[in-house]
């Protein structure tokens, strides 16, 4: 019989608390509203999130996709990494899910605290995940041949540019409110309309001090395409900030390899031979 292991994991040291969470979510009608926006059509918009606040985002009049991504506020070469995040919290965000920043930082930025959207026929796939990135006009002008599209990519970099940041500054992004299915055989990305209805939300912890950016997808549901505007409903996205009184748990550091690196690794206590 073959064997297989779970790739995410992880030792007891650096499990998630869910006690911890469930606390925070059940004190909410004691969390302080700190700000509220509506992000409009063919825009983005940026956010700073204090560490202990919560930022939910909200489907304000109908199912909508949302790009959202992640900076560390006071250091923004500190920034979500999908691919870790995959590879330890698998393709989709569920409530607990850890939003990961990459090397050599690698901690949790952020965690799911709620998410409403009920999926129909989980076997077509589940909402809000971190695979297939973001619209851009490149990508519809390979697709359509049509050129000067509105895209997320776009989006990010006006909800960023207030900021100090470039366009070079973005990466991965989560797709909040789309829903995705990956099929096993091809790996190849679907995505069906939406099932998330007006009201429907996901809130997201920050674990540390945060920049926030969030666009409002010109593909709408996730079943129409950007590359036919026109076509297309879209709604505004919601966005409201609490501060919930709660100071984030401290993550456990890595030990530090890197005050010792000699160009390769070697055995601890041994010297490095030349060569």
């Amino acid at each position: 019989m073959a064997l297989e292991r779970y790739v995410g994991q992880m030792n007891e040291k650096y499990a998630l608390d869910k006690k911890f969470y469930d606390e925070i979510n059940s004190n909410k009608i004691n969390h302080k509203l700190i700000e509220k926006y509506e992000v409009p059509r063919n825009r983005g918009k940026g956010f700073i999130v204090r560490k202990g606040q919560v930022i939910k985002i909200i489907e304000a009049g109908g199912p909508q996709i949302s790009d959202v991504t992640f900076w560390n506020a006071d250091n923004p070469k500190e920034l979500f990494d999908a691919e870790r995040t995959i590879q330890l919290e698998g393709w989709f965000i569920t409530k607990y899910s850890r939003i990961w920043s990459r090397h050599p930082w690698f901690r949790p930025m952020a965690t799911c605290l709620e998410d409403t959207v009920v999926t129909s026929e989980p076997e077509k796939g589940y909402h809000h995940h971190w695979v297939g990135s973001h619209c851009a006009p490149e990508i519809y002008e390979l697709r359509a041949g049509k050129a000067g599209l509105n895209a997320c990519h776009l989006m990010f970099l006006e909800a960023i540019e207030p900021f100090g940041l470039k366009e070079e500054d973005i990466l991965h992004n989560v797709n909040i409110h789309q829903k995705g299915r990956i099929d096993p055989f091809t790996g190849r990305i679907f995505c069906p309309a939406s099932d998330a209805k007006k009201g429907d939300h996901i809130d997201f912890y920050a674990e540390i001090d945060l920049l926030v950016a969030v666009t409002v997808c010109p593909n709408g549901d996730g079943l129409k395409d950007g590359t036919d505007p026109e076509d297309v409903d879209i709604w505004p996205i919601g966005v409201e900030i609490y501060d919930t009184g709660t100071v984030p748990k401290e993550f456990y550091g890595w030990t530090n390899w890197r005050t010792n690196w000699k160009g390769r690794w070697t055995p601890e206590g041994k010297k490095v031979k030349k060569i």
